[in-house]
């Protein structure tokens, strides 16, 4: 393990294409990619692994990039080039970047965002004793008028975001994304509102196994991102000399 040089950006950027192929199976609107975006993915990494708020580490077959954002360290990179490697690189990774957060004294609690159905992924991270606290639901839309003017969107009984999706998507027009849902909003009256504004796609977040979330599926929703929360710790299978001192 190493830390990852600006050098490896478009080498992490063709793991993210191969990611996002795979993801676009999972739900193929939130996920659907972006054609020819290897290059200007790679500019973007490249001024982010060089950020002093990111810590960024890799093996041979994978990668982490973890932002610093307030008490907490962010995960959204993150990625291995053979699913089978979950266990070991993806593992090591992980306990690594929580270590270098230690030793420069910050917290290193990780929120970290996987597809649903990426199953190696969701059993690494349940293994390293991350708690599952939210959860992306969508929901594919027709729309019925042209699309609005991006930006914030407040209506009785929700709040939003009408937005495009990161350029490495393209979900075929614009995204709502919800903000806040109140207790006794009907989830169709989202559905109704977004399709109205030109969305394409819209994102409701539900914490799993509340009454919103049992909701949404009725509704026919999906989940489409899972994200994970807390400090990694070593599952009893690994020794303990992995995932601790300073990457080699």
């Amino acid at each position: 393990m190493r830390a990852l040089s600006p050098d490896d950006a478009r080498w992490v950027a063709a793991v993210m294409e191969q990611r996002r192929q795979e993801y676009a199976g999972y739900s193929p609107v939130f996920w659907r990619p972006a054609e020819n975006v290897i290059d200007l993915h790679a500019r973007y990494l490249r001024g982010l692994i060089s950020s002093e708020s990111t810590t960024a580490l890799r093996t041979d077959d994978g990668f982490i990039i973890c932002q610093r954002r307030g008490a907490e360290g962010f995960v959204d990179d993150f990625a291995i080039q053979h699913p089978g490697s979950w266990k070991a690189d993806g593992t090591a990774l992980l306990l690594a970047v929580a270590e270098e957060l230690r030793r420069s004294n910050l917290p290193a609690v990780l929120r970290v965002v996987t597809a649903h159905a990426d199953l190696p992924k969701v059993s690494m991270l349940a293994s390293l004793s991350l708690r599952l606290v939210e959860q992306w639901w969508v929901r594919e839309l027709r729309p019925t008028a042209d699309p609005a003017v991006a930006g914030r969107i407040t209506l009785p009984g929700f709040t939003g975001f009408l937005c495009s999706a990161p350029p490495v998507y393209d979900p075929g027009g614009p995204v709502f994304q919800a903000e806040r849902v109140d207790a006794d909003t009907d989830i169709s009256l989202v559905e109704r509102h977004a399709t109205a504004l030109g969305a394409v796609l819209a994102i409701v977040p539900a914490a799993p196994g509340t009454i919103r979330a049992g909701e949404l599926q009725q509704h026919g929703w999906t989940v489409a991102s899972d994200w994970y929360l807390g400090s990694p710790a070593s599952p009893a299978w690994l020794p303990p000399s992995v995932g601790s001192g300073p990457p080699g």
